[in-house]
């Protein structure tokens, strides 16, 4: 049976028991203590505040660290948990003002701010970004990380699954885990391990509450090799090309200030007969 909670933490010394404790009455008592007393709200098998029996109101009362009684609103009335909390929970259960209050507060309190603050909780959606990358420039047969980041998320609530080529992947599949932002939104991270071969096709399908449909985002093997591929022929080519028309205009230059310079007698002759080459 599940069941969520929702802690509402009052000063109850003040807005639901009005009382002098006898605690601190007629006892000895140390020097410095401290009372608190603090309230719970449980939303038992879901949230819907409609029903009744489906919320519990629990308040405890602590002396100096140590919870000596407590109002369940499923018993009804208080309960002492140790012997020194005997005499308060008599007491409070004769007040017939102070258990009316008690019990009411599964409405006042918890109904209440339940509902006060759903839209802000429970009804708040905030759908994720989905980003697919590989840890590192991949090759081809060689094994390797893909990674799914889902990000910026709430509720935490949360199903990511990876796909290859239409066939979910079970094996080799790693995640972070859930991880709060500080700002009432999550992100996670779900790595595939794999060995891409050449037409592969990996997805990340991501399902929230937040979505009308699920979300899929696809890497695609053959286009990150073919361009990777492509890019390094075209960088190659044009290098060389760079280097053949350095060369040609040296070789140019050479031979025109070769032919200009003026030779006397056999080195003219020379030069005719044997031209410099490039």
């Amino acid at each position: 049976m599940g069941s969520g909670r929702v802690p509402w933490t009052v000063l109850l010394l003040v807005n639901v028991i009005r009382l002098d404790f006898s605690r601190t009455q007629g006892r000895d008592s140390p020097e410095d203590f401290v009372i608190q007393a603090k309230a719970d709200c449980y939303f038992i098998n879901g949230t819907d505040f409609f029903f009744l029996e489906k919320v519990q109101f629990v308040v405890r009362f602590i002396f100096n660290l140590e919870e000596y009684a407590r109002f369940d609103s499923h018993v009804g009335k208080f309960v002492a948990l140790t012997e020194l909390g005997k005499p308060d929970a008599k007491l409070w259960n004769h007040r017939p003002d102070i258990l009316e209050r008690s019990r009411a507060s599964v409405d006042a309190l918890c109904r209440h701010n339940y509902k006060l603050g759903a839209p802000f909780t429970v009804g708040r959606k905030v759908q994720p970004e989905v980003t697919v990358h590989p840890e590192r420039t991949p090759s081809l047969q060689h094994r390797s990380l893909l990674l799914c980041s889902v990000t910026g998320f709430y509720p935490g609530d949360i199903k990511i699954r990876w796909f290859r080529n239409g066939q979910e992947e079970r094996v080799g599949v790693l995640s972070t885990g859930l991880v709060r932002n500080g700002d009432w939104t999550f992100q996670t991270m779900v790595m595939l391990e794999m060995t891409p071969a050449l037409g592969d096709v990996y997805t990340c399908l991501v399902n929230h509450a937040s979505l009308l449909s699920p979300v899929s985002v696809e890497w695609r093997a053959q286009l990150a090799y073919s361009w990777r591929k492509m890019l390094s022929g075209i960088a190659a080519f044009l290098l060389g090309l760079i280097f053949v028309l350095v060369g040609t205009v040296i070789c140019l230059r050479a031979q025109k200030g070769y032919a200009e310079t003026r030779l006397s007698g056999d080195e003219v002759s020379s030069a005719v007969s044997s031209p410099q080459p490039c």
